[in-house]
């Protein structure tokens, strides 16, 4: 099952970011189809936070009932699978950090990492440090459009 991470949500959803017609394309797509796709509460979380921050955002942030409503939409969808961290969460994410020595924002990947390794689903980012949890169990797919 296919788990996007914020960067993609960011993409498909902020039309002035070069490359966002075909985030868009891949999350339609994706939203739409047969199969489920799971959404980690910490990605919807983590959306709001960066696309309603005008510090993120150029100064033009996306109002929040706007954002809240792209949320529910995902989350009322047949094909839409809510992940929670669950039990072990902390323990698995630690162990991440310690054995890829992520610092900084890579901490918080491990985080993300850890989700989705814990729940088998796929990874799907445009940040390629997630390759260093690859050896760690993560499966990921690296999507990277041409931003021109």
């Amino acid at each position: 099952m296919l788990m996007p991470d914020v960067n993609i949500l960011v993409y498909a959803h902020r039309s002035k970011i070069l490359g966002h017609g075909q985030y868009l394309d891949w999350f339609e797509k994706m939203t739409a189809g047969p199969a489920p796709f799971a959404l980690s509460s910490l990605v919807a979380i983590g959306f709001i936070r960066v696309v309603t921050n005008s510090a993120l955002t150029e100064g033009k942030p996306s109002p929040l009932p706007v954002v809240q409503a792209i949320i529910d939409n995902l989350i009322a969808l047949p094909t839409c699978r809510v992940i929670e961290p669950g039990v072990g969460h902390l323990a698995l994410t630690l162990e991440l950090i310690r054995k890829t020595n992520s610092r900084a924002k890579l901490a918080a990947d491990a985080q993300h990492a850890a989700v989705a390794i814990a729940h088998g689903c796929t990874w799907v980012t445009r940040d390629s440090d997630f390759a260093r949890f690859v050896p760690h169990g993560l499966t990921w797919h690296h999507l990277v459009f041409d931003r021109t």
